[in-house]
């Protein structure tokens, strides 16, 4: 999970162009990683995108999801420990 108060910055172009690795990707907040997948998939979407591109797109799409995802049950696994509590 992203630690508070460090930011990390990663474009689209950046994302599809490969230069983000996946530790980039699992520093990003949830707002980040939403906000970027919005825009990976706006991008497939349009339409305007070569094959070979859309597909890496939508392998990049798959590990924010994978990021939200694990970000997602973090949120849901301290919400049951201050039920409980």
């Amino acid at each position: 999970m992203a630690k508070a108060g460090k930011e990390v910055l990663v474009t689209l172009e950046a994302l599809l162009s490969g230069e983000v690795s996946e530790s980039q990707v699992g520093a990003l907040s949830f707002e980040q990683a939403l906000k970027l997948l919005e825009e990976v998939v706006t991008s497939v979407e349009s339409g305007s995108l070569p094959l070979d591109r859309a597909i890496g797109s939508y392998e990049h799409g798959t590990a924010l999801i994978k990021h939200l995802r694990q970000l997602l049950s973090g949120a849901e696994e301290k919400l049951r420990v201050l039920n409980q509590a």
